[in-house]
This record gives structure tokens, sequence and C-alpha cells, in this order.
């Protein structure tokens, strides 16, 4: 009888284990996406699932040169077709075999789609090529350009379509992917990403990166530069610059506490690290929300915690933006709406009803004034 139950159990967790596999290739093949206004990938036909990124990041030229390799799904197309701006394509191969591929007209906005033929067994493709000095996402700065003034730096700004322009990729917000990465940078550098990160610089300037949950392809960021790790909590941190790294981590001490407010409103945290990099002073934005790690101006490290509501936005963007993403960018209200509205609430969570009250009155003030 033991036996038997045994069996039937056996049985039982062998079916349920194959059905879970079949709904999930059936749940991928089933998928529809909805027409992109702002891609060229014709998702419904093949799409990426998984990226493999092998760069190296070369100062003097001011090009990073490398290899992006995707894991793909196949709907039994022929082709599959990436989002490409100002890039030099030099190679292509599919399933490791070279193959062949186009690029087309050139558009303004949307750049040029990146047709490459596949079989209907294809199930992973490599794009060789180069970044130029009109590619729009890259933001070389000189060490001048920078608070310590010793160093250059690179960091990159993927929204909301610029991510073509450093990496040919499907740039449509509802398609997500997962991606690993290795980026060579000179040996004095540090290289962080939307990803698993480093505490300290490498000894040989080669740095291995990991995003297991899938996202998409404006949420993956790439900074480098002389820059060193603070940690405020086993989850939270701060990178930046030598000069500034004492100031920025008093100034965000209360990350930790905006994490534990945050999941008392809306669930656990499920990037398991949040960390914010402040960039050099040159940075055009307020903040942007990488997952795992935020990069954030300057701007804000005003001495008295006055203006770490941006650490709140960019956190409240976890859930409203990372997690659940608009499909395509006409509904881009929806990842910002909910986001204010949930920044408002951790900083009520935090510091009080009336300096909510203020946030929730600027925020009004800014959306009459456009």
């Amino acid at each position: 009888m033991k036996n038997t139950i045994f069996l039937i159990l056996a049985l039982l967790f062998t079916l349920t284990s194959c059905k879970e596999k079949k709904q999930t290739e059936t749940e991928l093949a089933s998928e529809t996406y909805l027409e992109e206004p702002h891609s060229y990938a014709q998702s419904n036909d093949a799409v990426t699932t998984h990226l493999d990124l092998d760069i190296n990041v070369d100062f003097d030229t001011q090009v990073i040169s490398g290899t992006a390799t995707y894991e793909i799904f196949n709907n039994d197309s022929n082709q599959i077709i990436l989002d490409s701006k100002f890039l030099e394509i030099e190679s292509v191969t599919a399933n490791g075999v070279a193959t062949t591929f186009k690029l087309g007209e050139m558009d303004a906005t949307l750049g040029q789609p990146l047709t490459i033929a596949i079989k209907e067994d294809t199930q992973k493709i490599a794009v060789t090529y180069k970044t130029t000095a009109k590619t729009e996402a890259l933001q070389w700065l000189t060490a001048q350009q920078t608070a310590d003034k010793t160093n250059p730096f690179l960091f990159t700004q993927g929204q909301a379509i610029l991510t073509r322009t450093w990496i040919p990729i499907q740039d449509s917000p509802q398609i997500r992917i997962t991606y690993d990465a290795t980026v060579k940078v000179p040996q004095e550098l540090m290289a962080v990403m939307s990803a698993e990160n480093p505490k300290e610089k490498s000894a040989n300037g080669v740095y291995n990166f990991k995003m297991g949950y899938p996202i998409p392809a404006y949420l993956i960021a790439l900074a480098i530069g002389d820059i060193e790790y603070k940690a405020i909590s086993d989850r939270t941190g701060v990178y930046a610059e030598k000069s500034m790294l004492n100031k920025v981590h008093e100034e965000f001490s209360d990350m930790e506490k905006m994490v534990v407010a945050a999941e008392d409103l809306y669930g656990d945290y499920d990037w398991e690290q949040f960390d914010v990099i402040v960039l050099p002073p040159s940075f055009p934005f307020g903040g942007m929300e990488n997952p795992r790690l935020t990069f954030a101006t300057p701007t804000v490290i005003a001495g008295d915690k006055s203006l770490t509501s941006l650490v709140a936005h960019e956190l409240a963007h976890s859930w409203s933006g990372n997690l659940v993403t608009n499909a395509t960018w006409n509904d881009f209200w929806l990842n910002e709406g909910f986001t204010v509205y949930f920044e408002i609430r951790i900083m009520e969570a935090l510091y009080g009803k009336d300096r909510a009250n203020m946030l929730a009155l600027i925020v009004d003030r800014i959306l009459k004034m456009n």
C-alpha cells in the first residue's frame, strides 16, 4: 500500500511538473503583445527573453563595443526584428552560425529596424556591434565634469526609447527580459548596473552582473566612475564619488525606513537590494528608478533631508513601474501617476501628514502650471 501511494504521489508530481512546464510554454506562445508605435519589434512573431551582454568600454574613443546575445522565443517566424539607432552592426549569428541581417531606413526618432534572418528552430541570436559618437543614451563626462575631478565618468539613460542607441534590442516596455553582463572598464574605475552589484573595485577592471527578474529594456542601466559604496543597512546603501560619499550617506540615512514603510503599505520589496548612486553634478535628471540601483542627482543633497522625497519616489517605482509597467509609452502616465501617489504615502508614513500634504500641493501646482 505504501509503495502504491508513493507511486501515485510520484506520478502526480511528475504530471504536475510537466503541466507547469507546458503551461509556461503555452503562456509564452499565446502571449499577445500590443501594437507598439515606438518600436519596430514584431513581438508576436519572435521575441527576446534573455540578454547576455559582453562589452568593452573605451573612454579614450568614447565607444562601447561587444556582443549582445539573446535567447529568443520564435512563433514560427523566419525573422526577428530589433531596434537600433546610431549603432554600427558588425555581424550577426543565429544558433552560432552567421546569418543575414538588414538595417532599415533611418527614422529621426525611432532609429532603424534591425531585421535578422532566423529559422523555426533558432533559439539564440548574437549581434556584434559598436556605439558611435551619435549614441544618445551614453553620457561621457570628462574628469572636470565630475565632483572629484580626477577621472572620467559614464552613465546611461535609457528611458524612454534610448536603450536602442547603446544596445541593439527590442525596445518596448511590454517586452521584459532577464540579463547577464560582462563589462570591461579601466582598472581605476568601478562599473555598476541595474543588477547585482559589486561593493568595491575589481583588480582587473572586469565586472560581472546578473539581473534575474524580467525587466523592460529602458531599465537596463550602466554607470562607470571612480566611485565607492557605503551601506546603510543589509539591503540599502549608496554609491558616490569619494568627496560626496559621507554627505550622501547621511542625507539618505532613512532609506531602510523608507523601504520598510513602503512594504507596510504595498507588500514585500521584491528586488532584494535597494541602492542609490549619486551621479556627478552634470547629471541632467532628478532621478531614475533603475531596479536595484536608482540614479540620483547631487542637487538633492541639501544637508537637511528636505529633498529626499526623490528617493521615496524612485523607491515607489519598484512597485509601480518596475514590477507593473505601462505596455506602451502612450500610457506612461500609469507609471508616474501611481508612483507620485505612492511617494506621498511613504513620506506620510515617515514624516507625517503635514509634509505629505505639502508634497501633494507642490505636485498639484506643477500639474496646473503645465
